[in-house]
């Protein structure tokens, strides 16, 4: 598990910067009470960390642009219950040989509009690592474009939605635009009450595009009769040495399994539970930092 002394940005009234690296640089300015922020990560033997803290805003706003030089490495957390109207727009550019790690784990209050939008390019042999967890709110926007535009640039992403009564929009559109490169997205939602929750997910081939390796999966769990769970996978595929998949499935939990787990005295809503954290671990699994994949599974638990 590794050990950082994370960069802090917290959102109080007049937006808090502290910087605990000497390779990250972090510039910001407020314009008409939103966050602009410039961050610039240079090569360390130890990855540059930045954890987002929260405080009580009347609305949220924030547009970053994130630039990753030659063989750099940043962590991005941001674990916050938020309150209030949110609206995030970043730009990212990876450099050659670096590792972006995006890990979002976000509650939000039912009654608030909150959306994040996200376009990353990355150069050769650059990694951006995805993974956000949420439990939605009365409208929530999540929309990304990946650019992969050098070779053997690799994109790995999962999302996780557990709504309750709530309208929840996924959108990504990932971009192979050289040869060689990687793509591996999964989604999974798990719907209660009157939610609707949508997953719309591209994945573009270009024609010069060859060993092309590009895998999208989305599924849905209903577990009330209201909720509803739309999943749309898009492939557009321009030349033929590749290796494309995708699938996308939703519906009830099983019956026979429910039934299982209460005729060993296991209430309802705990057999529930159990079957959505079992629906849920395959993708928790793909994170590879130990403690990024703990706090994953934390999330799910709470939020069952």
């Amino acid at each position: 598990m590794k050990t950082l002394k994370p960069s802090i940005i917290e959102f109080t009234d007049n937006f808090l910067i502290e910087s605990n690296s000497k390779n990250l640089s972090i510039s910001h300015e407020i314009i008409n009470d939103e966050l602009k922020l410039k961050i610039t990560a240079n090569y360390s033997q130890i990855p540059s960390r930045i954890k987002l803290v929260s405080s009580n805003r009347s609305k949220l706003k924030i547009i970053a642009d994130i630039n990753l030089n030659e063989n750099a490495t940043l962590e991005i957390i941001d674990e916050n219950d938020y309150t209030v109207d949110t609206s995030f727009i970043l730009k990212s550019f990876l450099g050659s040989h670096s590792i972006l790690e995006l890990y979002r784990f976000n509650k939000f209050q039912s009654d608030t509009n909150n959306s994040f939008i996200h376009t990353c390019n990355l150069s050769n042999r650059s990694t951006f690592k995805d993974f956000n967890f949420t439990n939605g709110s009365d409208f929530t926007k999540n929309e990304t474009k990946i650019n992969l535009n050098e070779k053997n640039a690799k994109y790995v992403g999962s999302g996780v939605v557990m709504s309750n009564s709530s309208k929840c929009e996924n959108n990504l559109d990932v971009r192979h635009l050289s040869q060689s490169a990687v793509s591996d997205c999964s989604f999974k939602a798990v719907t209660r009450g009157s939610s609707n929750v949508s997953f719309k997910g591209k994945v573009f081939v270009d024609e010069n595009c060859s060993d092309t390796q590009s895998n999208q999966i989305s599924k849905g769990l209903l577990i009330d009769e209201e909720s509803k769970i739309n999943l749309t996978p898009i492939l557009e595929i321009n030349n033929d040495d590749v290796v494309c998949s995708h699938g996308a499935a939703s519906g009830k939990a099983d019956e026979e399994v429910l039934f299982y787990l209460a005729s060993r005295g296991i209430s309802k809503s705990e057999a529930e539970r159990i079957y959505i954290e079992g629906f849920l671990s395959e993708f928790i699994e793909k994170i590879e930092d130990a403690e990024m994949q703990d706090k994953g599974r934390n999330f799910v638990k709470e939020n069952c």
